[in-house]
């Protein structure tokens, strides 16, 4: 019953999602040496039916949540210029500051999924990562910081804005970061998150994923809930 109300509900929420014009990435995810070889030995979580599919490795991923057990993970893919995907940010936001049963038991992961093929786009994607390097704390001050301000002109998205916050605000180690960015194992590493979703049948952003299932971004807490509650 739950897997035919959430069939209904993305077919209901398929237009509420930055839609992708290629699923081929502009970087090759085999350039630039990054290698996979890392498996992510968490699973989806105790919570998911037995069977469930499994697709992603989410061990190269920030995560936020579980902060006593792993019951359930959410997979999400998200563009950084994505309307949608800083509706979903501001909501997972809300959701984490407000529920600490969720924070305690279920953790998000956030992967890479670059829809327009230019390189500032790629680029505020590595800066993530970048960001993301020295550690998941700073990723998600960051995110949730510059998701909800995607609109304000002088601030925004974009890599040089990334930049400024890790450096004034996360006092990041700025050699380190700035090495990160030009590193071509980033942009490797971001086409290779990407190839995941793609692989998967991801073609919009956010595509979030519980149990390895697709669910309507919207619907997550619902969700979230329904496996709570068993």
């Amino acid at each position: 019953m739950r897997s035919s109300r959430i069939a209904l509900l993305a077919l209901i929420a398929t237009a509420a999602a930055c839609r992708s014009p290629s699923t081929d990435p502009v970087f090759d995810p085999d350039a630039g040496g990054f290698d996979a070889s890392v498996e992510d030995d968490a699973g989806a979580g105790p919570l998911c039916p037995p069977g469930s599919p499994d697709p992603f490795n989410n061990a190269y991923s920030p995560y936020e949540g579980g902060e006593e057990s792993v019951d359930l993970v959410v997979v999400d893919f998200s563009f950084v210029y994505c309307e949608y995907c800083a509706q979903f940010a501001v909501m997972w936001k809300g959701i984490w500051d407000s529920r600490p049963d969720i924070r305690a038991r279920v953790r998000l992961y956030y992967h890479h999924f670059p829809i327009w093929d230019d390189e500032q786009s790629w680029t505020a994607h590595a800066s993530l990562v970048a960001v993301a390097n020295q550690g998941n704390e700073p990723f998600w001050q960051l995110h949730h910081f510059l998701y909800a301000k995607l609109h304000d002109e002088e601030i925004g998205m974009s890599p040089a804005s990334i930049r400024t916050y890790a450096d004034e605000v996360l006092h990041l180690d700025m050699a380190q970061y700035d090495a990160d960015v030009a590193d071509e194992e980033t942009m490797a590493f971001v086409a290779w998150d990407k190839a995941q979703g793609d692989a998967v049948g991801v073609g919009a952003t956010p595509s979030v994923f519980v149990c390895g299932e697709k669910i309507p971004w919207s619907s997550l807490e619902e969700v979230i809930d329904g496996y709570l509650a068993e």
